[in-house]
């Protein structure tokens, strides 16, 4: 296998996420790093928009250079979400840019970058797939739930 092939990894979510209107949620702001356990923090996540995706029905918002920036725990919870009420988080917060795509529209972001979404005030549900990549070289940590599943070798 050639060390710099990408594989399709089915460790966390390789899903269609949905907001239905009236009855979703905010989703506060996280990395998704914290749901695997790699080797190296590399791992990348396609959003595949299956509609439109604005700000009025959940479109994601990213904190532009978040995955290089260092984050000490106390500026977050214990379910490692930023806390927004802390000041150095609320500067941060207040960089973030909203992510408007079209149908077909692809978004790649790090899984250590910052993302969150509003609620969706829409009459209609919106679709979006995730899909997780990670190099061959980056090795899920055996014993863990990012290890139970095979990755599936993309190209």
């Amino acid at each position: 296998m050639d060390t710099d092939q990408v594989l399709l990894s089915q460790c966390h979510h390789n899903c269609v996420m949905t907001k239905a209107p009236g009855y979703s949620s905010v989703t506060l702001w996280h990395q998704d790093i914290r749901y695997w356990r790699f080797e190296q923090p590399g791992l990348v996540s396609l959003w595949l928009a299956l509609g439109r995706e604005t700000e009025e029905n959940g479109a994601l918002k990213i904190i532009p250079g978040s995955h290089r920036m260092a984050f000490t725990h106390d500026r977050l919870d214990d379910a490692k979400f930023l806390k927004p009420e802390l000041p150095e988080n609320q500067a941060l917060i207040a960089t973030a840019r909203n992510v408007e795509l079209e149908p077909g529209d692809a978004l790649l972001f790090h899984a250590q970058a910052f993302h969150a979404a509003g609620r969706n005030t829409t009459d209609r549900t919106k679709l979006s797939c995730v899909f997780t990549y990670h190099a061959a070289h980056n090795a899920p940590v055996p014993g863990t739930r990012s290890a139970q599943y095979a990755s599936i070798p993309v190209g």
